[in-house]
């Protein structure tokens, strides 16, 4: 009897002790599925390496990228300046080397899902260190950081994990962040200086989302409109960029995580805004209402793909969770509007991507499967690899898409056929969920490990 209480007593031990050794070494990383990766890890050492390299300033060989290069050319905001996931600024090199396009530099960085916007030489994105939220601006040449603001905050969840994941917005010299739990941050896009914030949910007596805020701000001439969720009227505002002072509410819903995003519909300035189990169109000037259009999916009715406008009256939805694609047109009817859908499919649930529209035809991934879907009806064009739950941005007729595990692989746009130009090992160190951002030629990337500056340039100088 003694013997068997020491075995259970030692077994017990030899659990709990082994439990503790797994935490500190180890994590569970989601890659979008039910499926969980066992990553090895040196429990609390990344947050210190990456203060220890900036603060040596680690800069290795400078890269010579001028004023002309990146000043002529922004990434303002998620996606894009147009939040379209197409860069059109010039020709890219879409020949690339088996080992990927030339590297110009490689820094560590700290622990989110958000992306880059670049402006005047410098490209900005949000992490976690410790306990902190951190705004940090680098030097687009060299990846050296220029300046950071850091608050306390922490958002953490079982399946997406730590850190921030919304995408900084730059606008006339002033960079706007939103946090995981709600911090808005006005600051001097130069220096880092704060100039206001606020709590919008906490302000709104609303609720962080379950994977918490991720809709990036949008600005619109001298506002900035967020989406806190809330009711009485407030769940859409619009904040004077100077003050952060209230310029209008409106609508009533739970936030979801995608970003407003303004489209020109039959002749007027539409801003396209998804609060749960709904899509509608505003007016950015006031909020008032011009259409709404109904969008429930199985998991919390959250609306994560940003829309695509497939002309000047068609617009496209979709979402993962198996609810896949919708194409709806705007009809006027006296004096408003509604819509009318043309086609649904499955062919094109999007869970943690969106699609990019070119020429007559949808490029996006179903589920983890690049799909080509023809705008017109909806009908399969071809089925292509799968890339994980990763990101995609059109460029030069090509797809670039960023996989979840960090690959990197070039894809023609042709609807015809399937063509995988090239895949490569472009980020390490774990998940990568985070948006790709183009400027003056220039591909930068990032996971919460790790971020790179790529050369694309079709003539390197």
């Amino acid at each position: 009897m003694i013997l068997n209480q020491l075995t259970r007593i030692l077994l017990w031990l030899f659990i709990i002790s082994s439990v503790v050794i797994w935490t500190a070494c180890n994590h569970l990383e989601w890659r979008g599925s039910a499926i969980p990766k066992l990553v090895w890890s040196k429990s609390g050492s990344q947050n210190d390496e990456v203060k220890q390299q900036r603060k040596n300033q680690i800069l290795g060989p400078k890269v010579e990228i001028t004023n002309d290069d990146l000043n002529s050319s922004y990434w303002t905001s998620y996606r894009g300046p147009n939040s379209e996931g197409i860069y059109r600024e010039q020709p890219i090199l879409t020949d690339w080397p088996k080992e990927g396009p030339k590297l110009l530099w490689r820094k560590l960085i700290g622990i989110g899902h958000s992306s880059f916007s670049i402006a005047k030489g410098l490209i900005f994105t949000i992490e976690q260190q410790d306990e902190n939220e951190v705004v940090a601006a680098f030097s687009a040449d060299t990846g050296a950081i220029k300046w950071k603001h850091e608050y306390p905050a922490k958002f953490e969840e079982y399946f997406g994990g730590i850190g921030p994941r919304s995408t900084p917005t730059w606008s006339r010299d002033r960079l706007f962040t939103l946090g995981a739990k709600g911090h808005l941050n006005c600051l001097d896009a130069n220096s880092g200086k704060l100039l206001w914030k606020k709590n919008i949910v906490e302000e709104n007596k609303s609720e962080v989302p379950y994977w918490g805020v991720s809709g990036s701000p949008f600005i619109y001439k001298n506002s900035v409109i967020l989406v806190p969720g809330g009711q009485n009227d407030n769940a859409i505002v619009a904040l004077d960029k100077d003050t952060g002072k209230v310029v209008w509410k409106k609508h009533n819903g739970n936030q979801v995580y995608s970003t407003p995003t303004l489209f020109n519909i039959l002749n007027k300035e539409q801003l396209i805004v998804a609060l749960e189990g709904i899509v509608m169109s505003i007016n950015p000037t006031n909020g008032k209402l011009y259409w709404s259009h109904k969008w429930r999916i199985s998991v919390n009715n959250n609306n994560i793909s940003q829309p695509a406008q497939l002309n000047d009256h068609t617009i496209l939805i979709s979402a993962g969770y198996g609810k896949g694609a919708e194409a709806f047109q705007i009809v006027e009817d006296g004096n408003k509007m509604k819509t009318k859908t043309l086609w649904k499919s499955k062919l094109l649930k999007t869970k943690f991507s969106s699609a990019v529209y070119w020429d007559g035809f949808i490029y996006g991934l179903n589920e983890n499967r690049l799909v080509c879907i023809n705008a017109l009806d909806g009908t399969l064009k071809w089925r292509g690899n799968k890339y994980g739950y990763g990101q995609i941005v059109a460029a030069s007729g090509h797809l670039i898409i960023l996989g979840d595990s960090g690959d990197m692989t070039l894809v023609e746009m042709n609807p015809n056929t399937f063509l995988e130009k090239i895949q490569f090992k472009a980020l390490k160190g774990g998940r990568t969920w985070n948006y790709p951002a183009i400027s003056g030629g220039f591909l930068f990337v990032r996971n919460s490990h790790e971020m790179a500056c790529f050369d694309l340039r079709l003539k390197s100088e």
